[in-house]
């Protein structure tokens, strides 16, 4: 405040006296209302929950925040060394949310079925912070997924995991099992419900993945509404264009009979009654192998029980936090971080559903890669014992 302006104002006349005082009470209104807002107003939540969380067994971390407590120390370093971890002071002048905190919150979100007001009592921040951290934690996640979700590239990747699968059933040759899952999910804002209602009548996305023998995801693809048949998601997204090429002819990976089948996409041979012995054993050992997707499902929604229903907004952040979900899902399988509950296989998006064309494909194109798809599955077949 200018204090000249104000002796001059006092040496004024008395008729200016009520002009005077109302400059001075704007002055400390002001000062109060800024004073208000740099000072974070006293709220009932819980006090100290971190130190709680300090004398937590191994087990009972686990228990609450779905995975160790070393791989949630690993992870809390990786992302205070980001930068999306904003360090010092936000622009109000107060101090950010620890990277510790911000990484525990958005564990209890992913793992416990509960809303934003529940994680911003439980951790003493506010509903805003809650949210803003959430959204920062995700683009972290949404930036290192490429690291930790790949396709094999080296010759030695793809004969490892070939390896592992051959392992389980004899079926050589695979780098990959694909299916979708529904992810069931609120009316996302601005959208018309009904393009989004599945075939058993709910609202939901498909989470469509390719895993490893490990349980690992190598690929995955969501936000399609699960309206649309699993054919047809796999030919929009982007490992439809580069799976010819990853598989080199050689390999393949292993789909229900909602995929069409190709040389580099093996499918089961549909049973109408006539199928040969080796026929019915070349199915045997597919769904014995390709049974690993329904497992990797299963096992990510057991440890993640946001996943049994989304309640954001957006189609764009439910996209973004199943992603997260599956990049926390292999790093835990690479820490050795894993889930020992009952282990229940999650049910195909596409059940009883056959591959249908879409319309895009040419005709002479489809019949040529259906035909390069039948042969390597009968030679397969023949060569089974």
């Amino acid at each position: 405040m200018d204090y000249r302006m104000l002796d001059l104002l006092l040496d004024s006349s008395s008729s200016e006296d009520e002009d005077v005082l109302t400059i001075f009470n704007w002055t400390t209104s002001t000062i109060v209302q800024a004073n208000a807002f740099l000072s974070r107003n006293e709220r009932n939540s819980i006090k100290n929950f971190e130190n709680v969380v300090e004398r937590y067994t191994d087990e009972e971390f686990r228990q609450h925040f779905r995975l160790s407590r070393k791989t949630a120390a690993l992870l809390t370093a990786k992302y205070a060394t980001s930068s999306f971890f904003k360090k010092g002071r936000i622009w109000s002048g107060r101090k950010c949310v620890s990277a510790e905190v911000q990484c525990l919150s958005f564990l209890w979100f992913a793992g416990n079925k509960c809303c934003y007001r529940e994680v911003a009592n439980l951790f003493n921040i506010t509903l805003s912070s809650v949210y803003r951290c959430q959204t920062q934690f995700l683009e972290f996640l949404f930036h290192i997924s490429p690291t930790y979700i790949k396709m094999p590239s080296t010759a030695a990747e793809k004969e490892k995991i070939s390896h592992d699968f051959a392992r389980l059933a004899g079926f050589e040759n695979t780098l990959g099992c694909i299916d979708g899952s529904y992810i069931y999910i609120r009316n996302p804002a601005h959208k018309i419900r009904s393009t989004y209602i599945n075939r058993h009548g709910l609202l939901s996305i498909t989470l469509q993945g390719i895993c490893d023998a490990d349980k690992k995801f190598v690929d995955v693809f969501v936000g399609a509404t699960s309206k649309i048949h699993d054919a047809r998601i796999f030919r929009i997204s982007n490992i439809s264009k580069n799976l010819s090429r990853v598989c080199e002819g050689k390999y393949h990976i292993l789909g229900d009979a909602a995929y069409p089948l190709r040389e580099y996409l093996l499918t089961p041979y549909r049973d109408y009654g006539d199928l040969t012995d080796q026929q019915k054993k070349y199915n045997k050992k597919h769904c014995q192998t390709r049974v690993k997707i329904e497992n990797t499902f299963g096992l990510l929604k057991q440890r993640f029980r946001q996943l049994t229903r989304l309640d954001f907004h957006t189609v764009c952040r439910m996209a973004k936090f199943v992603l997260g979900c599956c990049v926390l899902h292999n790093l835990c399988i690479e820490q050795d971080d894993l889930w020992l509950e009952a282990l229940e296989s999650e049910a195909s998006s596409s059940r009883n559903e056959i591959a249908r064309p879409d319309g895009e494909e040419n005709e002479v194109l489809e019949a040529f890669l259906l035909a390069d798809g039948e042969r390597k599955r009968n030679a397969i077949a023949a060569a089974i014992r």
